[in-house]
Parts: C-alpha cells; structure tokens; sequence
C-alpha cells in the first residue's frame, strides 16, 4: 500500500528501442540482406552457367548409346581418350602422335613442373645472393645489385621473354656446326640449344642408390655421435670432413663392387672378326689404320700420316637402340680407348638385328645380354656370331656428339625450354632479392654487432646470426614468389614451349573441347598453388621463434 502512494517521478520507465535505430537489430538484418545477396549472384552464376552448359552440350558434352549421339554431363571428357594425332616437340616421358590426349596433358603436366622446380630453386639461389649484394659495402657490387633489380622489376615479364627469345638467342648464338664450347667442356650451344654430358642409369644404378642412401644414413650417424662427443670433451672435432668422408667410402665401395660383379651389357660380334672380349676391338682397329697402337691414332693424323677420311673410313661400325644404356657404356669404352667409332640408331632391336646381319652395314650389335641372346637365335647362322661380355657401372656419362646437322647423346636443353627458364628465374630473383634484403634489415643491428664482438667473420655473421632471424620476415611473401613463377610458366605461350597450358590449347582448338581444357588447366594451377602455400607455411611453422 506504501508503493502506491510514491510520487509518479520515482517509477522506473522502460522506454522500447525502435528496431530500425537497434544496432542489433540492424546487424542481424544487414548479415541477412548479405547472405541473401552472395546466394542470389551464386544462383545465377549456376543458372547462366547451367543454361549456357545446356546450350552447348550438343557441341562439348557428347555421348555415343548405341547407334545413338546424344549428349550429356557425365561423358564431359570422354573424349580424352581418343588418338591426339599432333606431335609435341620436347617430352619428359615417351610420347607418339597416336596416344591419347590424356597423354599430352601428362606431358604438358611434367614439362610445367621441370621449369617450374628448376626455376624455383634457380631463383631462390640468385634472389638471395642478389639481395645480400644489396647490402655489401662495396659501392661497384651494390649498385650493380640495384640496377639489376630496378631493370627487371619495371619491365614487362612477356617483354623480357621475348627479347631473350627472339634477340638474345635466335640471332646471336651460332649455327649447329659452328657451337660454342665454354672453357673446353663438352658443352655446345647453338641455335639447336644447348647440349651436355648426361649421366646415364645402367642395369645396377638401382642397387647403387642404396649404397648412397646407406651412406647418407651412415654419414647422420657419425655427425650425431661426433656432435655428442664435442659436447662431452669440449673439443671440436672436423664433423663435416669426417662424414663427407665416411659418405664417399661407402658409395666407393658400392661403385666398386657393382662395377666388377655386373654382367649385364654386352655386344655381337661375328667370330671371323677374332674378337673375343673388348681389348680385341683396339687390336682389330689397329690391324684396319696399320697402327702400332691405337692410343697413338690421334698423333698420326696431327702429322698428316692419316688422314680424317682414313680414320672415318675405318671408324668402328655399331648398330645401337635409340637410347639405349648398352650404347652408352660401349662408347664411354670406346672414347677411353682411343677408338673411333660411328653409330646407326634403330627405333626397335629386330631393326638392329637386320641391319647388322646385313654384309658391311655394322661391325658389331650392342645391347644388353638378355636382348642379344635372343635376338642371335633369329639369325639363320647365330652358332658364327659371339656375344661379348662387356664391362658395367653403376652409371656412365652420355656425351653429345655432332652426327650430321645434330647432336646426339647427352641432355639437352631446347631453345624454348632455356628461354622460358632464364626469363621467369631472371625476373622472379629480382622481387626475391628485395624480400632478402628486408628481412635482412629486419634483424636487429645489435645482432650484428654482438656477432662481430665475438669475432665472427661476415660469412658467419650472415650464415649463423642474420639469416635465420630474417627467415621469419623472409618466407611469407616468398611464397607468393614461388606461386607467381609457377603461373608465370603459362608465358610459355610466347615461346613456343610445350608446357600445360600450351598443350591445353591445342587440345581445345583440335578438338573443338573449349570447357573441359579451361577446367583442367584452372584445377592443376589451384593444385600447384596449394601444394607449394602449404609446404611453406609448413616451413615457416617450424623456423618460428617460441615466444614464452
């Protein structure tokens, strides 16, 4: 009774908020109002997708029910497993006219990621030590450091393909029989592009990269204990030279042991030649140029006694599978002995065979045991030809040689292929070489300093105290550098490399498949960008500092 009587001033009013000055209210409603929109534009992206889809389907989406064409979603690529009939100029993997398109994209799939991986680790190298360079004290070096970062970083990448394409190589490098030969290697470049040594597996390199992995076990071992004993006694022992050492003595001995316990290779010889093993190919040259020794064969056409068209004339005959090993390890032998040999290539070994059971047409037929063995029970009169055991390693080095208006043998890098790698590694570096230095400035100068106090050289400085502080700074924005190149390799349009989007293209144009094409390319690029984004935030998880 006493409330009733307290004067109308003192009851507590609750005044209602309008809901259109509710800031709640307005939130709910403006997240709502959102997702409407976002779902709308999303309805009709499917829509106008789905209807341009239906409108094409005759055209992109075709299935064959019997007699019946029809079309429909679920055969969309179907048509990737027809014949691609057009020839691809530079293959990872084996690759004819006559596979399917799914092999192409295979092809184009390697070729993009060959550049890609090579450049990347190319750029990463040339970025950092371009971005250390920027920060020498040494006038001359930083200048030239920052001028070739403020060129490349302001121009075009297509542009610099196209100069170095263009300009740089196809005019100014030689013809193929005029290559230059850097320092005297056996490297040649020339309009063709560039070729050198190769390292050839043979039948026991598998068994030999054991050794090498026993070894590197071996050598972690050996770094772990000597690491603990420095700890115990305070004295330092030479930890790399030891397990450098330890690494070479085990894949010594496994080259060693392979190489006198493998009796895989071998060559045909008929047994009128009177060759029975490889010294007799030394003594049967010798009896052909009329030589005392062979090894002096080269001294005898410097003083005119033999002329180049006596010792061409004369040369070994061989008749090899096109790439095969066995051709490799015979003329690595050849080359050591001083022979002189020439080589005819056939695609298959019954060509082989043909050719060498034809009068004059080869010497000798070189394979791997197995093949010559079979292939001697097709020849009428195989009891008169022998097959000679021939000394293996684990691997040999293939050299290129000049063979008509070509170079054989060895690796080689296409003009296209040198291009596209040189430009996108040249104009990655450039923005790599400035994420250096700004992770390098990062670090703080007292670090530097306490470095320098304790005696460390720049070189320690920089290994030991800078860098792995300015990694933290370092690897985020790298890896967008890295994603960058990788999509960058799409300029190879420009320069005629076959790389995935390239043979995408053609795929589409022959086909007339101009939606599946787009779809696959856009699918391995996301691919590509994801695998790389997640090992480098991977890396970056790990480097990071602990904070307490």
């Amino acid at each position: 009774m006493a409330d009733s009587h307290r004067p109308p001033s003192t009851y507590t009013t609750h005044e209602r908020i309008p809901f259109w000055r509710d800031g709640r209210v307005l939130g709910v409603l403006a997240q709502i109002l959102f997702v409407f929109v976002v779902g709308s534009v999303i309805y009709w992206f499917i829509s106008n997708v789905a209807a341009n889809l239906g409108r094409l389907g005759s055209q992109q989406f075709i299935c064959l029910y019997g007699t019946n064409e029809q079309w429909s979603y679920r055969c969309a690529f179907d048509y990737l497993s027809s014949e691609a009939q057009f020839d691809v100029s530079e293959s990872v993997i084996s690759y004819r006219t006559s596979d399917s398109y799914w092999r192409v994209i295979l092809v184009g799939l390697l070729n993009t990621l060959k550049v890609s991986f090579v450049g990347i680790i190319l750029a990463t190298i040339l970025g950092a030590v371009t971005g250390i360079a920027r920060l020498s004290p040494n006038w001359l070096v930083r200048n030239i450091a920052k001028t070739y970062i403020d060129i490349i970083r302001n121009t075009p990448l297509l542009l610099q393909l196209f100069f170095l394409y263009f300009v740089v190589l196809l005019l100014e490098l030689p013809a193929v029989n005029a290559a230059l030969q850097p320092f005297g290697l056996p490297i040649y470049i020339s309009q063709r592009g560039i070729n050198f040594p190769k390292l050839i597996p043979l039948s026991t390199f598998a068994i030999w990269v054991a050794f090498i992995i026993l070894g590197l076990i071996q050598a972690q071992f050996l770094w772990m204990y000597l690491g603990a004993r420095e700890e115990k006694t305070g004295k330092a022992s030479s930890r790399l030279f030891w397990c450098v050492l330890s690494f070479l003595v085990v894949v010594g001995i496994g080259w060693l042991v392979l190489s006198s316990a493998a009796q895989n290779e071998g060559f045909m010889v008929s047994r009128a030649v009177r060759v029975r093993e490889f010294r007799d190919l030394e003594s049967l040259m010798e009896r052909r140029l009329q030589l005392d020794n062979i090894r002096l064969l080269d001294e005898y056409v410097e003083r005119g006694r033999l002329s180049a068209d006596d010792v061409a004339a004369s040369a070994l005959l061989i008749c090899a599978v096109q790439n095969s090993p066995s051709e490799v390890n015979l003329t690595a032998q050849l080359r050591s002995a001083g022979i002189p040999y020439r080589v005819s290539r056939f695609p298959r070994p019954d060509q082989a065979i043909d050719a060498y059971a034809e009068e004059h047409r080869c010497d000798i037929f070189v394979a791997s045991q197995a093949t010559l063995a079979a292939e001697r029970d097709v020849l009428e009169d195989g009891a008169s030809h022998l097959i000679v055991s021939l000394r293996e390693t684990p691997a040999r080095w293939g050299i290129p040689a000049l063979e008509g208006f070509n170079y054989v043998g060895g690796g080689r890098m296409s003009l296209e292929f040198t291009a596209l790698l040189v430009g996108l590694v040249v104009y990655t570096a450039a923005f790599i070489a400035e994420i250096v230095r700004a992770g390098i400035l990062s670090v703080n100068k007292g670090q530097s300093e306490a470095a320098r106090a304790l005696g460390l050289s720049e070189g320690q400085r920089l290994r030991l105290i800078v860098l792995p502080q300015a990694l933290r700074v370092i690897i985020p924005p790298l890896t967008s550098q890295y994603l960058n190149l990788t999509k960058n390799s799409s300029l190879a349009l420009a320069v005629a490399y076959p790389d995935l989007w390239r043979l995408m293209s053609i795929i589409g144009n022959q086909s007339g498949r101009s939606i599946q094409p787009i779809i696959l390319t856009a699918l391995t690029y996301l691919t590509f960008s994801i695998i790389i984004s997640l090992f480098l935030n991977w890396y970056n998880r790990r480097i990071q500092l602990v904070e307490r």
